[in-house]
């Protein structure tokens, strides 16, 4: 009940990120496709993009903008920091969704894959009507990462998430920070690695929800093999999405440090912003630079010259605009009530469970980074999903102390 009347006051409505009743069409039309895909040599593979293009009903010309900065991107090559220079050596296998749009959209895209067909190889995967399908495009990825479990495959999006109804065209297009993140995504510094980084992306945050800046980050595909298919994953968020709500007011878990909201639970359409981030076993890093992340008026390659490569999380724990740095410094001293935090530990190991029915490793960065982690790591793994229960039974747990921030 409480999700469903969620569901009623949000604005923009709920609704599914994927098209109906296919997705085991295109799972199986797409495996077929890439294993008889020539283009992927082991000898000299392309970089493999995924792209989710999405056109708004009106003012698309910002829309057209970022596609267009995106390309250009593209076809400049892979950064190589190392040398300061774009590494063209390998093409760029590009599959492609359209959400929204006329034939005139569609032509257009079909102009810059032609225009640039020296550098990338293009292939329409799906063009959607419906208003918020942008989830198709991850069972491409996911599909093709069943295929070839070797490779790496970026995501990229020409759509900034967190606007509603494309009421404020300036972020949702915002053509500079696009095309930084892409430039980024798409370096060789970005590379992702099974051994330190699986999912490297421009800025890596923990809070609200473990997630990369624009939703847009390279991955390995040994890691995206862990991940539940998206609409199966969409399907169990919108249950814990409810679950949450109900174990809120039940006063099990606390929301002191952010109010919930869509969003932030990931339900429905915003579920494909935590499916990346979402399994126990991420080994996240990022490459903007700690300071003026926000500075996107310099050309590509003198931008690029400040980023470098480093384990995640190594900057705030919400992107800005989220949370005062000082105000959750003393909140995390707050043990009571941190513990039972829904954005700390006792949010993400109810969802690691729930999802995949572990939590992370004992080496993992969560139980470090987080408060408390040695007291949540050992509640996890005997207790479960009733963690947080038994953690409170040996801590006490302060009502009146909830009320003060």
């Amino acid at each position: 009940k409480a999700i469903d009347e969620m569901v009623k006051s949000s604005n923009p409505r709920f609704h599914s990120a994927f098209a109906l009743n296919h997705t085991d069409t295109v799972e199986s039309s797409v495996t077929m496709l890439f294993d008889e895909e020539t283009t992927l040599s082991h000898s000299n593979p392309p970089v493999v993009v995924f792209y989710q293009i999405s056109f708004p009903p009106d003012n698309k010309e910002k829309a057209i903008a970022a596609v267009k900065s995106q390309f250009d991107v593209l076809s400049m090559g892979q950064y190589d920091n190392a040398t300061s220079t774009f590494d063209q050596h390998r093409k760029v296998l590009l599959y492609y969704t359209i959400t929204g749009g006329s034939s005139q959209e569609i032509d257009f895209v079909a102009h810059l894959c032609k225009e640039k067909s020296d550098r990338i190889v293009c292939q329409q995967r799906g063009k959607y009507d419906a208003k918020g399908v942008y989830g198709e495009i991850f069972h491409q990825l996911h599909a093709f990462c069943n295929a070839k479990p070797s490779f790496n495959v970026i995501h990229i999006t020409n759509r900034l998430p967190g606007y509603a109804h494309y009421k404020d065209m300036d972020n949702t297009f915002n053509v500079p920070k696009i095309q930084a993140i892409t430039s980024a995504v798409t370096s060789k510094m970005c590379r992702p690695s099974e051994e330190s980084c699986n999912v490297c992306g421009t800025e890596f945050y923990p809070l609200p929800f473990l997630h990369f800046t624009g939703n847009m980050f390279s991955a390995s595909c040994g890691y995206v093999n862990n991940l539940l298919p998206p609409s199966t994953f969409e399907q169990t968020m919108n249950d814990i999405a409810g679950d949450a709500l109900l174990a809120q007011l039940q006063e099990i878990y606390t929301t002191k440090l952010i109010r919930f909201n869509p969003r932030i639970l990931g339900s429905y359409q915003h579920s494909i912003e935590h499916w990346i981030g979402a399994h126990p076993d991420l080994k996240p890093c990022d490459v903007a630079p700690i300071m003026n992340v926000e500075k996107f008026d310099e050309a590509i390659p003198n931008q690029m010259k400040h980023y470098s490569r480093s384990s995640a999380p190594r900057r705030g724990s919400a992107p800005p605009g989220y949370l005062a740095d000082d105000s959750e410094l003393k909140f995390r001293l707050k043990r009571n009530i941190a513990l039972r935090e829904y954005y700390y530990l006792a949010g993400n190991v109810f969802r690691w469970q729930r999802l995949y029915n572990k939590v992370p490793g004992g080496n993992s960065w969560v139980w470090q980074w987080f408060p408390d982690g040695q007291l949540w790591e050992a509640a996890a793994r005997t207790s479960g999903e009733d963690a947080v229960n038994e953690l409170a039974k040996h801590h006490s747990f302060s009502l009146k102390e909830l009320d003060t921030r």
